[in-house]
């Protein structure tokens, strides 16, 4: 397991993620304002969780042509689902979204506590997102039921039927936009349900 372990943690894209979260929440302790920053705090979470299902969903399987090389990209993880390389997105997508998301932040609020804990909260969401969809792809088996569950729901999206489960790490947003089943007839042309067998 500690393979695994290292693998995931020495991601270029995940080190970054780690180590935002980790400063967001230090900054977050040395701003703290009560519950508006605990607000804030789960308004990023809720933000990365409707987040994950909208790009996952609307960029990279209904509108390839708004964002082409993502398009690409998770074309060939579905393609290759359980290959490392096609797992993690490039770093430069996340150090260009958090960028343009500390000032959209900061223009909204001109607050550091505000801004720090919404952060923290989006890069520790982020973070558990990325645990599970790693999970899902490698030989490991959760822990938790949760786990269990949602790894099956993940690997469904890939082997049974892309048009549904878009949601990672959650399944709110399926349940919520009707994609928490098989859909009936295939709504657009998509990815590819990948022709590699789920790593059991």
């Amino acid at each position: 397991m500690a393979r695994y372990y290292r693998e995931f943690l020495t991601n270029p894209m995940i080190a970054f993620i780690t180590s935002l979260a980790v400063v967001g929440l230090a900054l977050t302790i040395v701003t703290f304002g009560g519950w508006r920053t605990v607000l804030y705090y789960f308004l990023g979470m809720t933000l990365y969780a409707v987040f994950e299902y909208v790009v996952h969903r609307y960029l990279l399987h209904e509108f390839p042509k708004l964002i082409p090389a993502m398009y690409r990209g998770h074309v060939a993880h579905h393609d290759h689902p359980n290959d490392i390389h096609h797992l993690f997105s490039p770093l430069r997508y996340d150090v260009s979204v958090y960028a343009v998301y500390f000032i959209i932040l900061w223009a909204l609020s001109r607050d550091l506590g505000i801004v720090v804990a919404w952060m923290a909260g989006t890069a520790l969401f982020q973070l558990y997102y990325q645990w599970m969809h790693y999970v899902a792809h490698r030989p490991i088996t959760p822990i938790t039921p949760w786990g269990k569950w949602m790894r099956k729901k993940h690997l469904l999206h890939h082997f049974m039927d892309d048009h549904a489960w878009y949601g990672v790490s959650h399944p709110a947003m399926d349940y919520l936009m009707g994609t928490d089943k098989p859909q009936r007839k295939p709504r657009h042309a998509g990815v590819s349900a990948g022709s590699s067998r789920p790593v059991e």
